[in-house]
């Protein structure tokens, strides 16, 4: 991966996008259905920690001029998968995934589009 602060975060922006669509195919399941899947949750919980990881590896200054998204709760929802797995509760990932994500994922194709 370049140095170039604009390719690192085309990079991870393309990687991210990929991250959600992965995390889309494996919910195709209704929320009784995913609360009941242990394997898909934790599935679905290393695709959230990847998207964290993958954020938070975007300098902050190109962040900061994509204001559209909650770049540190994101980050911050991966290091609530990572450290306190415990806690994580099937239903609140549920809804990230099928809410937050899809968002996310639109908006990131969107900032590739116009600006990176």
């Amino acid at each position: 991966m370049s140095a170039d602060p604009a390719a690192k975060a085309r990079d991870a922006v393309e990687r991210t996008i990929a991250l959600c669509d992965v995390l889309t195919d494996l919910v195709r399941m209704r929320e009784d259905e995913f609360v009941a899947d242990v394997r898909t949750q934790w599935a679905v919980e290393l695709g959230l920690i990847r998207i964290g990881e993958t954020i938070n590896r975007i300098p902050d200054e190109v962040l900061d001029r994509f204001p559209g998204q909650p770049w540190r709760q994101i980050v911050a929802m991966r290091n609530l998968a990572v450290h306190q797995y415990d806690d994580l509760e099937p239903r609140r990932v549920w809804r990230t995934v099928i809410g937050d994500v899809p968002a996310l994922r639109a908006y990131l194709a969107e900032v590739v589009r116009q600006e990176l």
